[in-house]
């Protein structure tokens, strides 16, 4: 009996077209289930006029759990951040100084940090929203911590 049941599932399986499973999912699934996940854009971020003005820029990261990091722009980060899986990516959000500047975040405890310690500084707060095995890899991803500078005479 379960051989023709078997056999009677293949007939009619084979007699279905891929087209054809896929509206039949999408019917059961009513509609409330993804069915590709299109990932993230990747960006390189550009700092405009208004952004040396005020001396800082905001960048946008998604961290996978294995490490693997994504940088991406603000509209991307805005659209894509409510909807990722918690524990699969988390979403960083890291100021990034561009020009050395008397203002001191709060928080750090050096009089006149450099542009290179701000960031480093910020790097180290926004690892605090990652798991341990991670955070070191966030860490390494910036080698260059002036990398935007405005070098002024």
């Amino acid at each position: 009996m379960a051989d023709d049941l078997e056999e009677y599932a293949r007939k009619i399986n084979s007699k279905i077209s891929e087209e054809d499973r896929w509206e039949v999912y999408f019917n059961l699934s009513n509609n409330r289930v993804e069915q590709q996940f299109a990932g993230f854009l990747p960006y390189y971020p550009k700092p405009r006029t208004q952004d040396y003005t005020k001396g800082f820029m905001y960048r946008h990261f998604f961290v996978r759990y294995d490490g693997q990091i994504i940088e991406t722009n603000n509209k991307e980060a805005s659209r894509k951040k409510s909807s990722i899986t918690r524990g699969l990516y988390t979403y960083i959000l890291l100021k990034w100084r561009l020009k050395d500047s008397i203002v001191v975040p709060a928080g750090l405890s050096i009089t006149s940090p450099t542009t290179a310690q701000v960031n480093d500084y910020y790097i180290s707060q926004a690892c605090n929203a990652l798991p341990i095995k991670i955070k070191q890899g966030f860490k390494n991803y910036f080698s260059d911590l002036e990398e935007f500078k405005l070098f002024t005479k």
